[in-house]
C-alpha cells in the first residue's frame, strides 16, 4: 500500500503551492516526480506528503463534495427532490444503498489513503526541521483525526452516550502500511475506541498548533481553532455537552465573538478568499478545484449558465421552515442571471440544466472556497450544548440563538427549547452536510421521500441511515464485518 501511495502522491505535488504560507519552513518547491526515499527522506519530502494530504481532503470524495451531499441525501425526508440520473444518489435518497456503489467506495478509499499519508508523516517527524516539527505533527494529527471522524459518522452506527459503544466502528490504523499482507487486514475497531483515537489526535493538534498558528481565520490549514471546532463536532456526537460548549466557546472567543459574522447570510458563500466567519475552509482556485467533478458539491446544487446539473431541487417542505422575513429564505427570480454573483438571494430559480426549479445559492461557483466550518455553526453549537448542559459557558443559549437570528434579519426570541434550537440550526446549516448528524442527535425520524417505500418512517438510529462497508473491501479483507442493513 505504501508504494501505491507514494506513486499516487506525485499527481498532487503541484498543489503544494496552494497550501504553503509565507513561513520559511513551508516554502517547499513542488515536485513533479519523486522516489520513495525522496518522499520521506527529507524535510521537504515530508512536507510535500503533508501537502498531498491537504489536497486529498479537498477532493470531491470528502469536503468538496460527498461529505456534504451524502449527509443531506441520506437524511432527506423530502426537503429536497433528487432529479439527477445517477442511480447511486437515488439509492441514498431512498435509503437503499449498495455496497458496490463507486461513490461510497471512493470516499472510503480516499479516506484511508489520506490516513496513510498522515501516518507516514508522523512516522518521519525526525526528518522534519526541529523548528517546524510541532506544526507538522499537529497538522498531520488534525488531518488524521478529522478523516477518521468522517469515516465514523458515515460507516458506523452512531455513538450513544451512556452505552458501551462496543459496536463496530472502522479499522483504526495508526501506523504506516507497508503492503497488502494478512497483517494489514485490520478488523473494525469499536466505536468507543475510534472516538477516543479521534479525541487524542484533535486534542494533540489543538495543543501543538496553538504555538504555531493564529487563533482566528487561516489560509486553509489546520489551526488550534479549527481543531477545537472539530472537537466540538465530535463531542456533540458523543453527547458530551460540557466539552462541546467549551470547545465551541474557545473558537468563538478566538474569532472575537458575534462581530466576526458576515453582515448577511448570503455573504458567507461562494467566496474566493477567507472571510471573518470562516473557521476552516477548503481553498480552491481555477486549476485546483473539485467543483466541476461529477461528485463536486456545486455540480449537484447549481443551475446556472454553463455550470451545474440541477440535481437538487428545493421543495416546499424546506421553505416552510422559514419565517417570511428571514434573509436566509430570500429568492431571486431573474431570467437574466448567468453566474452566482448575479444572485443576491439565498435561493434562485435555475436557468441552466432543468431550468425553472428552486435552487440553493450556497454552492454556485465551481472554483469558490468550500465552507467546512463557519463561526455560525460554533455559535449554534455552543447554544445547544449549553442548553442541554444547563450552563452558560461563554454566553447564555438564548443570546447565541438571537445573534444568529439577528444576522438573518429576525427578531429575538424570549424563550428557548430544543425544538426551537433544532429549527434554527436547520435554517442556518441546511445543505452544509450537517443534517445526518443533527437528525441523530435530536432523535428525529427520517421519511423515505420517493420510490416504492415512499412514506416509510425510519428512526434516527436505523441501520439504513448508515453507509455499507464497500464490497471491494469486504472481498479483500476477511476480518471486516458488514453493517447490519447489508448482510
Amino acid at each position: 500500500m505504501k508504494t501505491k501511495i507514494i506513486s499516487a502522491l506525485t499527481g498532487f505535488f503541484f498543489l503544494a503551492a496552494v497550501f504553503t504560507s509565507c513561513e520559511d519552513f513551508l516554502e517547499v518547491e513542488p515536485q513533479l516526480s519523486v522516489s520513495d526515499d525522496e518522499v520521506y527522506g527529507s524535510h521537504d519530502g515530508v512536507l510535500n506528503a503533508l501537502h498531498g494530504a491537504y489536497a486529498l481532503i479537498g477532493g470531491p470524495q470528502l469536503w468538496a463534495g460527498t461529505s456534504i451531499f451524502h449527509s443531506d441525501l441520506v437524511a432527506n425526508s423530502g426537503q429536497v427532490a433528487w432529479s439527477g440520473t445517477f442511480i447511486q444518489y437515488e439509492q441514498m435518497n431512498t435509503k437503499n444503498m449498495d455496497p458496490n456503489d463507486g461513490y461510497i467506495t471512493g470516499k472510503w478509499s480516499r479516506a484511508y489513503w489520506i490516513i496513510d499519508l498522515a501516518n507516514n508523516v508522523l512516522n518521519n517527524l525526525n526528518i522534519v526541521d526541529e523548528n517546524a516539527r510541532g506544526r507538522v505533527e499537529g497538522e498531520a494529527k488534525f488531518i488524521r483525526g478529522i478523516v477518521y471522524y468522517e469515516l465514523l459518522r458515515f460507516y458506523a452506527a452512531p455513538y450513544v452516550a451512556g452505552n458501551s459503544n462496543g459496536h463496530p466502528g472502522v479499522p483504526l490504523i495508526l501506523t504506516p502500511t507497508a503492503g497488502i499482507t494478512d497483517d494489514d487486514f485490520a478488523a473494525r475497531e469499536t466505536v468507543a475506541n475510534c472516538y477516543q483515537s479521534i479525541l487524542n489526535d484533535l486534542n494533540d493538534a489543538k495543543a501543538l498548533l496553538a504555538e504555531y498558528t493564529a487563533s482566528g481565520a487561516n489560509d486553509g490549514r489546520a489551526t488550534a481553532s479549527a481543531s477545537a471546532a472539530f472537537l466540538a463536532r465530535v463531542y456533540m456526537s458523543m453527547e458530551n455537552w460540557e466539552a462541546a460548549a467549551n470547545e465551541s466557546n474557545f473558537v468563538i472567543t478566538n474569532f472575537e465573538g458575534y462581530d466576526a459574522l458576515n453582515g448577511t447570510p448570503r455573504a458567507a458563500y461562494n467566496n474566493d478568499s477567507y472571510t471573518s466567519e470562516d473557521v476552516f475552509m477548503i481553498i480552491q482556485n481555477a486549476t485546483s478545484n473539485a467543483g466541476q467533478a461529477n461528485d463536486g458539491i456545486g455540480t449537484f446544487f447549481a443551475s446556472l449558465d454553463g455550470y451545474g446539473r440541477s440535481d437538487i431541487h428545493i421543495q416546499p417542505m424546506h421553505m416552510d421552515m422559514f419565517e417570511e422575513s428571514d434573509l436566509r429564505a430570500t429568492i431571486t427570480e431573474d431570467p437574466e442571471i448567468n453566474v452566482i454573483s448575479d444572485v443576491p438571494g439565498m435561493y434562485y430559480i435555475g436557468i441552466g440544466t432543468r431550468p425553472g426549479n428552486l435552487m440553493s445559492s450556497k454552492w454556485g461557483k465551481y472554483d469558490a472556497n468550500i465552507n467546512v466550518i463557519r463561526l455560525a455553526e460554533m455559535i449554534l453549537t455552543r447554544a445547544e450544548a449549553n442548553f442541554r448542559n444547563g450552563s452558560s459557558i461563554g454566553a447564555a443559549p438564548l443570546a447565541d440563538i438571537n445573534a444568529i437570528r439577528d444576522r438573518a434579519g429576525m427578531g429575538p426570541w424570549d424563550n428557548l427549547d430544543l425544538e426551537l434550537i433544532w429549527e434554527e440550526r436547520y435554517r442556518e446549516m441546511c445543505f452544509e452536510g450537517r443534517l445526518l448528524d443533527d437528525v441523530r442527535r435530536f432523535r428525529k425520524s427520517v421519511t423515505i421521500p420517493d420510490g416504492t417505500e415512499e412514506g416509510t418512517v425510519l428512526p434516527w438510529d436505523s441501520p439504513r441511515l448508515v453507509l455499507p462497508i464497500p464490497q471491494r473491501e469486504m472481498d479483500v479483507n476477511p476480518n471486516l464485518v458488514q453493517n447490519e442493513a447489508y448482510n
